[in-house]
């Protein structure tokens, strides 16, 4: 199998997902099972009875947070991106044209094949995209099918490109939050009452979590509190 093959398999079954699982159900199981110990040291959170009446604030706080790590992480990947997007928008831009028309002329069509012919190459020898092939005694049909692949191939290159943009952009915000959170950005602090934090590993467990869950919020977007405040505003209007 071919590691291109293998690389649009990924993300299609759930075979690298299940060690992080396993771990996850393991974890849970240890502080489940330790019962009265896990009830000792960690039972030392209760929910801020004003949470409701303050919970726009906080919402709207670290969505700030959130748009502004986000946009300067944009445009920080964008210094090296946003010309090769440019670029596979061009090309399809380039073929829709010629395609949108009713009957395109055969040396238009023939001009527009030699070109995408000669790119199509260099990128099947870079591994970029799949072999498109077409017969030597090309017909008017054929050249319209040939295109319109090229076009699908663009279009799949361009969505996977922008989707990796994306993840860069994610992975910085996370990674910011991370960091925020570690100087002092607390989401506990908000939502959250603690109580009875008498002990060294209350007080590391507790902003162990903190730290993550924080950096979890921020690194989810500005997509994720939309999301969020979008369910709740409909549970309120259903209340």
């Amino acid at each position: 199998m071919s590691k291109r093959y293998t690389d649009i398999r990924t993300g299609l079954e759930d075979t690298g997902f299940r060690p992080l699982f396993w771990w996850v159900v393991t974890a849970v199981a240890v502080i489940v099972l330790s019962g009265p110990y896990a009830l000792g040291i960690f039972s030392v959170l209760k929910v801020n009875p004003e949470l409701s009446a303050i919970g726009a604030d906080v919402f709207l706080k670290y969505l700030f947070i959130v748009v502004a790590v986000e946009r300067a992480s944009a445009v920080f990947v964008g210094m090296s991106r946003s010309q090769n997007r440019v670029d596979w928008s061009l090309r399809i831009n380039r073929i829709t044209e010629v395609l949108q028309k009713d009957s395109p002329h055969p040396a238009i069509l023939r001009q527009m094949y030699n070109r995408e012919h000669r790119l199509i190459e260099e990128l099947v020898r870079e591994e970029v995209i799949g072999e498109i092939v077409i017969s030597e005694n090309a017909t008017y049909e054929d050249l319209l099918g040939y295109l319109t692949s090229v076009k699908h191939a663009y279009e799949f290159q361009r969505a996977r490109y922008n989707s990796v943009t994306n993840r860069y952009v994610s992975r910085i915000v996370f990674f910011a939050g991370i960091i925020m959170a570690t100087l002092g950005l607390s989401l506990f602090d908000d939502l959250f009452i603690t109580i009875n934090l008498a002990s060294i590993e209350q007080s590391w467990s507790l902003r162990m979590a903190d730290i993550m869950v924080t950096g979890g919020l921020l690194g989810g977007g500005s997509a994720g509190l939309n999301s969020i405040s979008s369910k709740v505003t409909d549970y309120m209007n259903k209340s």
